[in-house]
């Protein structure tokens, strides 16, 4: 018998549609039911690529007696969280208040009218390791609930207030300075493992946007040196430490503070980076990363892979190359692009979520290997090559199989294997080719095929980024195409629905609103294509109408959204905030249109945040990014290219391969702007090719240089302060 799940779209909710529990998917009948009868209500939340959401589900929600339970005294929901998130937004954000910490899955226990008076994660079915039994829990909660109603509708009713006060922030009324970004540059030196790369102990996740920050900060004019560059070869093996990091005790918070500039964030940048790739949180053999590590040494992760953390480091990685020049960068990230291309790719054009960490029932199964499945793949005249290189040993590394790694610097192969490096690079790629078509033989792993505007709008600032910092046009085309299919799936003229499915769409949410135009933004970056300008006009005056507040900021989601509480999120976590993501994509709406309202409003909402980005400016790496930018006025240009010429190129190219954070840039393929580029891009104004010569106009500071036409007369003016 199958419930109420059975033909919802999610397939984490269809996972659940043979449980003998009554779900419900959230909505106005379960809700309905619960005020009629007085019951509580049950609230699960998962998603489909999370691991324990399956432990649970196997455990407890397949058993009998707990449907039981739950089917007599309970209203029980089911919500998918990339399907829903401004439900799991406000309730995650609950159960942290009550407990001190949330994940997923996550358990929730509700009044009738929403109000939250219990909550945790994961809940085993027998007592382990200090939690208790679910089915003590359930009864527990149920006898609160009918014996202390008064204390529980005072809990609820705490809890709201308390959610109110996480969107009531501090308003700042002085000037707002550098001291965040300062402090968010010590507080990430002082946890900075400069062993292994990343912050903290394990669990470790990658932090791509607090890496981002450390990027631009590496180039800030405060910075007074650069830091050594790191050499490496693919994939990290063979890699040095730069310099800087050969002393433990150079990364000492202490020693560190008195720097009058950011002079080892790019060091903490590049090593991290490395690390990265060399560790089994990395797809050594099909590219792209897992969700986070489970050790400090980047080796056993957490298997689920996720769009939105490959859409943000293959982007990372890009800037990395953009920055330093090192090609290793530049492999990842293009691995990275290629695995969503390859596993991705939606039929109809988007991107999927997410890929499962499990295989028939087991974690990692799809990606682990023991030396009897190496040499079988690869025969045995490489095997040994192909144990050594990727690390795979009699024991394993993880549940008595290996997760692969590049875990021997390449000298050391070399060497062992008395083989110059010349005749080491084809048989290396040999032995990949022959692992990764065997692993292509195991059963495949469930793929979460939601289209979700925010996560694709990720996906487009990937692939545009990409284009520019790699000079690749199937980059750009694949943009392009994913940009037509967000339009025309997502967007209805300036509305966005976060995802479509049978019998009606979820409403955008301000994330989708703020990503989609950020992508927008890097793709008219990319191409010079205003038509995506325009369309990110339309969707920015929309996102300030239904999410910004007159007192500073954005609200997460829209109003009557029959959710107790609107959320004012500017945490930046393995997802950036909407709120982070809307500054930016704001201040340069603002510095390419000349509007002041969009300025305005993000310096409104960097108020609104800045004393919470004083006091902890770790959690807030994006909106610190956009307070770096409304500090910094940096350079306009204007570039006219009136014809094909090798002048036109040259110049170009050269905007193409000197990244600059501070600059706003106008590329005009005609001999006048326009009549679209007129009215959207003030910058334009009175400007155009001269001559019918390439011209490029140069602005800095509020003072313009004459035009110029030469690549050499362009770059003098670039480079110069």
């Amino acid at each position: 018998m199958s419930n109420r799940l059975a033909n919802e779209p999610s397939p984490y909710l269809r996972d659940h549609a043979e449980n003998p529990v009554d779900w419900y998917p959230w909505g106005d009948e379960a809700l309905a039911r619960a005020k009629a009868e007085d019951k509580p209500i049950f609230l699960s939340i998962g998603y489909s690529a999370c691991h324990w959401c399956h432990v649970m589900a196997r455990e407890s929600f397949s058993d009998p007696k707990i449907a039981e339970i739950l089917n007599a005294n309970y209203v029980s929901i089911k919500v998918d969280r990339e399907e829903r998130p401004d439900v799991d937004e406000v309730y995650i954000e609950a159960v942290r208040i009550l407990t001190g910490s949330a994940g997923w899955p996550l358990s929730v226990f509700l009044t009738p009218d929403l109000k939250p008076f219990y909550g945790g994660t994961y809940f085993p079915p027998e007592p382990r390791q200090g939690m208790p039994a679910f089915n003590r829990v359930l009864l527990a909660a149920l006898h609160y609930f009918r014996t202390q109603r008064h204390e529980i509708d005072e809990a609820g009713n705490r809890i709201t207030v308390e959610l109110n006060r996480l969107s009531s922030l501090p308003d700042h009324d002085g000037d707002m300075d550098e001291t965040p970004l300062r402090r968010f540059y010590e507080q990430r030196l002082e946890v900075f493992d400069s062993e292994h790369g990343g912050f903290g102990v394990a669990p470790k996740f990658p932090n791509p946007t607090d890496l981002a920050l450390l990027l631009r900060l590496s180039g800030h004019p405060a910075t007074e040196t650069d830091a050594t560059k790191t050499r490496n070869t693919r994939n990290g093996a063979g890699s040095e430490k730069p310099d800087s990091l050969h002393s433990d005790s150079c990364f000492r918070g202490s020693q560190l503070r008195s720097l009058a500039g950011f002079d080892q964030a790019r060091a903490i940048v590049e090593l991290t980076l490395h690390k990265m790739a060399a560790g089994g949180i990395y797809d050594q053999l099909g590219g792209g990363f897992h969700r986070y590590s489970t050790d400090t040494i980047w080796l056993v992760p957490h298997f689920e892979k996720m769009l939105y953390d490959n859409a943000l480091l293959a982007q990372t990685y890009a800037r990395a190359f953009h920055v330093t020049g090192e090609e290793s960068y530049r492999s990842i990230a293009e691995e990275t692009l290629a695995w969503m291309e390859r596993e991705m790719l939606l039929p109809g054009g988007g991107f999927a979520a997410s890929l499962d960490a499990d295989t028939g029932g087991r974690e990692g199964a799809y990606y682990t290997w023991t030396e009897t499945q190496v040499a079988h793949a690869v025969g045995p005249e490489l095997a040994r090559l192909a144990c050594d290189f990727y690390g795979v040993s009699a024991t394993g590394n993880f549940d008595g199989t290996n997760v692969l790694h590049t875990a021997v610097p390449i000298e050391q192969i070399v060497n062992v294997h008395n083989i110059g490096i010349a005749e080491l690079w084809p048989k290396l790629t040999e032995i990949r080719t022959k692992l990764l078509e065997a692993r292509g033989r195991r059963p495949a792993l469930r793929r979460d095929d939601k289209l979700l505007a925010d996560w694709n709008g990720l996906a487009l600032s990937a692939f545009a980024r990409c284009s520019e910092a790699f000079g690749n046009n199937h980059y750009l085309d694949v943009a392009r195409a994913l940009a037509d299919r967000t339009m025309s799936q997502l967007v209805t003229g300036n509305e966005i629905s976060h995802c479509v499915r049978p019998g009606g769409s979820v409403p955008g949410q301000l994330p989708d609103f703020a990503f989609v135009i950020q992508g927008l933004l890097d793709l008219y970056g990319a191409g010079f294509d205003v038509r995506h300008i325009e369309t990110a006009v339309q969707l920015a005056d929309r996102m300030l109408e239904l999410f910004f507040d007159k007192e500073g900021g954005f609200f997460t989601t829209r109003e009557a959204t029959g959710l107790p509480n609107r959320i004012k999120n500017g945490y930046d976590g393995a997802i950036p905030s909407g709120n982070s993501v809307a500054v930016m994509s704001l201040l340069r709406l603002a510095r390419l249109c000349g509007r002041n309202d969009y300025e305005r409003a993000a310096a409104d909402t960097l108020r609104r945040f800045y004393r919470t980005m004083v006091s902890y400016p770790p959690a807030f790496s994006l909106m610190l990014a956009g307070l770096d930018l409304l500090l910094h006025p940096g350079t306009e240009v204007v570039l006219f290219l009136p014809g094909s010429s090798a002048e036109a190129d040259s110049m170009a190219g050269l905007l193409a391969s000197t990244p600059d954070d501070y600059r706003t840039t106008v590329v005009i393929r005609a001999s006048q702007p326009d009549g679209l580029t007129d009215r959207l891009i003030p910058l334009t104004h009175g400007r155009s090719a001269i001559a019918e010569k390439p011209t490029a106009f140069v602005c800095r500071n509020q003072a313009c240089f004459p035009p110029v036409h030469t690549t050499e007369e362009f770059a003098e003016l670039l480079v110069s302060k």
